[in-house]
């Protein structure tokens, strides 16, 4: 009788222990569902930040502080941002084809783009012209200079022999034309915030185009070269 009693009891606490077992489990499984779940959001989450900040372009009139802010979230966020200010060129040895939106540079800072102009003798008569154009968000903030390579060789390497009239650029850009009072030759004829350089030559050659911020604020600006002869290398080296 109290073997069966025994019985009995040991076999009610199993029972129970593996009703126990079934209920927890899929309780476990629904949290660990749910703790992968919110992982992958906040994993896509932190990826969608990332993308948007993989550009450099910015809104016109994004001030640089803005900019700062939103790269500065978190340190991976901040390193992609650091890294596609790289895709914008600082010098000669690293100019590329201009990006097609609005940019932020910094106080005294240089942007350097670069295009090639195809001019052939034998089937040009006469040469196609290529237009730089730059649109800026505070009149007067930036302006820009375009250079040939033997120009900026000859102006690096110039002595007190040189020419004067074979350094420095061969072009620079001027405000646009704006018809406000057309009978009149005045500056309010000038659209101070367009800046503009038409030009062409009988040869081929590469053009480099220096944007620079002469203020102590940053500026956005936005930079255009087109042209039928008009082609854009690699910037690597």
């Amino acid at each position: 009788m109290t073997t069966k009693f025994y019985k009995l009891m040991v076999m009610t606490i199993v029972t129970s222990m593996l009703m126990t077992m079934v209920m927890v489990a899929p309780v476990s499984a629904q949290s660990t569902s749910g703790m992968d779940q919110g992982s992958n959001q906040a994993q896509a989450q932190t990826q969608n930040q990332v993308g948007v900040q993989s550009s450099p372009c910015v809104t016109s009139g994004q001030s640089a502080s803005q900019t700062t802010d939103q790269s500065s979230n978190n340190n991976a966020i901040e390193s992609v941002s650091q890294t596609s200010t790289s895709m914008i060129g600082t010098g000669p040895d690293n100019a590329g084809a201009p990006l097609d939106c609005w940019l932020t540079i910094n106080p005294h800072q240089s942007h350097w783009y670069k295009f090639r102009y195809g001019y052939n003798s034998d089937q040009d008569k006469t040469p196609d012209q290529v237009t730089v154009k730059l649109s800026m968000d505070n009149p007067g903030c930036v302006g820009f200079d375009v250079w040939t390579q033997e120009r900026l060789t000859r102006t690096q390497n110039a002595g007190s022999d040189d020419d004067d009239k074979l350094l420095g650029p061969v072009g620079a850009g001027t405000p646009e034309y704006a018809a406000i009072e057309r009978d009149s030759s005045s500056s309010k004829n000038q659209n101070p915030a367009k800046l503009i350089w038409v030009g062409s030559q009988r040869g081929s050659a590469t053009f480099y185009v220096a944007v620079k911020n002469h203020q102590d604020f940053a500026c956005t600006y936005r930079l255009s070269i087109s042209g039928f002869s008009v082609s854009f290398p690699s910037n690597a080296k």
